[in-house]
């Protein structure tokens, strides 16, 4: 999940662990979210 955000969002692990614990749920959740319509679209 962090390569994807990283990769995708150039949001660097680093940065996401200063966030709020509500705001790192929220763009787990987000990511999967990406994750899962990007596999059903191939």
């Amino acid at each position: 999940m962090m390569y994807h955000m990283w990769v995708r969002h150039h949001l660097r692990p680093g940065e996401f662990w200063k966030l709020p614990r509500g705001e790192r749920l929220l763009l787990l959740a987000f990511s999967e979210e990406e994750l899962e319509a990007l596999s059903e679209h191939k």
